[in-house]
């Protein structure tokens, strides 16, 4: 199948993170390169290790934003829109007219080889017979670095810049060049009409190009860009037949992924989308070798709460297989545990030592890791892994239930007690402990019980007690069995609510706070709900279910936000357990939640954190930025891959 070409997508400037939109350098590198702001034509290059929301390129490259002479004989700043705007896996490509000169350009940034990007600008002459276009136009190559910038003009029109701790090799067409501390000092001399300052330290490049075209006369400029070796760039410089080599390449990695007979183009265009925003987060590091990191523009590192999709997608991938998912377990249960059974909700790529920033705090994450390892044995036959993890965490067991429940109600069910602990970081009902709501009395909340923690504490205990009878220990395993059914008989006594027919959250003062949503989802997401009660529950389900997938909270609730994060949008998460849900209780809804998911996902190039369920408008997080594009195997690609393998009958949620 031509999988490669069935990714294609339009985009505009309406786009609300340019980072949606990213080439990468390698399959396993940090580095990357997306759309400059639309007002200009060029790419910024980002390649930092830490984790950050901003924008922030390392350097960036800008072609034709001034041009010489002008009707007047002045330096001028061109006008331009893009007509068109496509993206395909390793491929941007846009084609562009300009307002103030006689000049249209077709435009495709790719990587073709490992290791560099191939850039090439096609001029193409728009001016009536006998009218010649005959320019100076000037890329700018523009370094943010705190250093000195040293800059070395090699051959081969290749230049070599080294910020300190990185180096880039740029190698190009052009005729002159200029190297400049001050973009001030280059516009002094661009208004000249010449450039020639050619010291050696700067923070600005600027190539000249003399345009010299007759009407529909063409001329390709071409870059090679890498920060890898001088040797990559000329190579990329030189590269030809890149469509080609892109498509058998994506093609062939496309085609080894297991798959379903997908019914529809969307389903299975939807899935594969979601694979290639698993690939653009491919890591590898000396220490964890070869890795899928949570969110390259923004999240860089592991957290718990994404183990699930982990497994589900590395279990099918050929190139990032399983034997990560080992890596990754023994990293949180054997490198990082803490002596006290504390396990760090998120482990850094560039930490030092492994979960060391969260392991300073008692700040837990939605603790699915133990049927997350389960699953990783029923897929690898593993039997030392498990038994090399279980006494860790049943130690981990007795923190959460010692913190988490002994040392607040102890009602056989956990508690949560700080902001974040449970994934959905503003779901309405959790205010009080999250961001400090007043309660009547004027006392903040320490804790609150939710339903996602008695469902995530009931499926631990059923995980162990499969885990313990596999490696041998009987007794165990009946234990964990009794404990099981002990949090299943206080969720539906303390939790559930029979005038909403909902599960709620048991607030520190007793009081049931019931918001139809996905908190209460996860019992059903798990399957832990009777018969009778999750035939009551149906009309308040489907609520749940919107154009573009499972809200997070139904728009019929008072303290529904439909654009604000956790409390109203759709997330991917929230249609996986939507979606598990229906296949444990109401089959007949799975086709309306996969629609809605089609819509999600194709709404806009890249997977999204969250949106409206009704519009499809990105949406916002609770204070300042716009949620981000998901670019994640975990929080996003991959549970939108859960939730259309659930639909095709395998429920990634079933230990």
């Amino acid at each position: 199948m031509d999988i490669w070409e069935l990714m294609r997508e339009k985009f505009d400037e309406k786009i609300p993170r340019r980072t949606a939109i990213l080439v990468k350098e390698e399959d396993y590198s940090l580095t990357f390169a997306y759309p400059s702001e639309f007002s200009s034509i060029g790419y910024n290059f980002d390649s930092r290790k830490t984790t950050s929301y901003s924008e922030t390129p390392w350097f960036s490259i800008r072609f034709g934003e001034y041009y010489f002479p002008d009707l007047l004989g002045n330096l001028a700043r061109n006008n331009f829109y893009y007509e068109d705007m496509e993206y395909l896996p390793d491929m941007i490509k846009r084609r562009i007219v300009f307002s103030n000169i006689g000049i249209e350009a077709e435009e495709i940034f790719t990587r073709v080889i490992s290791g560099g990007f191939t850039w090439e600008v096609n001029l193409i002459c728009r001016n009536h017979i006998p009218y010649t276009f005959n320019k100076k136009l000037y890329t700018v190559i523009a370094l943010n670095s705190n250093g000195v910038v040293i800059t070395s003009y090699q051959n081969n029109n290749c230049f070599k810049i080294d910020t300190g701790d990185r180096q880039i090799f740029i190698c190009g067409d052009f005729e002159n060049y200029a190297v400049y501390e001050k973009i001030d000092d280059c516009l002094k001399d661009l208004e000249k009409g010449g450039i020639s300052n050619k010291e050696n330290k700067g923070r600005y490049i600027i190539l000249e190009h003399n345009i010299n075209l007759n009407p529909d006369e063409s001329r390709k400029i071409r870059f090679g860009i890498s920060t890898v070796s001088e040797e990559k760039a000329i190579e990329t410089f030189k590269v030809d037949n890149c469509i080609t080599q892109i498509k058998e390449r994506w093609n062939s990695w496309f085609n080894s992924i297991p798959h379903s007979d997908f019914k529809t183009e969307n389903e299975k265009k939807v899935y594969y989308k979601c694979w290639w925003v698993i690939k653009l987060n491919y890591y590898y590091d000396d220490r964890y070798g070869k890795t899928v990191i949570e969110a390259l523009p923004v999240y860089k590192g592991w957290w718990q709460w994404a183990l699930p999709a982990i497994q589900w997608h590395t279990s099918l991938n050929p190139e990032v297989n399983s034997d990560f998912m080992k890596r990754l377990l023994d990293l949180f249960l054997i490198t990082s545990q803490r002596e006290d059974g504390f396990l760090p909700h998120v482990i850094f790529i560039d930490e030092e030592i492994p979960g060391e920033r969260c392991s300073r705090s008692s700040l837990i994450q939605t603790p699915h890791i133990a049927w997350v390892a389960w699953r990783y044995y029923k897929k690898t036959k593993d039997i030392e892994s498990l038994k090399r993890w279980y006494p860790k965490l049943k130690k981990y067991y007795q923190y959460l239930s010692k913190s988490r429940d002994e040392e607040c109600l102890n009602l056989h069910l956990w508690a949560m007690l700080y902001h974040y602990e449970t994934g959905m970081d503003d779901y309405p009902a959790l205010h009080r402990v999250s961001y400090g709501e007043k309660s009547e009395d004027g006392i903040k909340e320490r804790f609150c019980y939710p339903a996602i923690f008695a469902g995530e504490r009931c499926y631990y205990e059923k995980t162990m007690a499969k885990i313990a009878e596999e490696i041998g220990n009987r007794e165990e395993s009946i234990e964990w069995i009794s404990e099981s059914e002990k949090t299943r008989e206080a969720m539906d006594r303390f939790l559930w609510d029979k005038k909403k027919k909902w599960y709620g959250v048991l607030h520190e003062d007793g009081t049931l706070e019931t918001i139809v949503g996905c908190d209460g989802l996860v019992p059903f997401t798990y399957g832990l709900v009777s018969k009778d009660k999750a035939k009551l529950a149906k009309e308040s389900f489907e609520k749940l279910i919107g154009r573009y997938g499972v809200f997070t909270v139904a728009p019929s609730e008072e303290r529904f936000h439909e654009e604000i994060y956790w409390q109203g949008p759709v997330w991917p998460t929230s249609c996986a357990f939507g979606m598990a849900a229906a296949f444990n209780y109401y089959p007949e809804l799975m086709e309306k939640i996969k629609d809605g998911i089609v819509n999600f996902a194709l709404k806009y190039p890249n997977i999204w954190e969250c949106m409206s369920g009704i519009t499809g408008k990105i949406a916002h997080g609770p204070f300042e930025v716009i949620a981000t594009p998901c670019v994640s195997s975990n929080v996003g690609a991959g549970e939108l891959i859960g939730a259309l393998l659930i639909y095709y009958g395998d429920n990634v949620f079933s230990i």
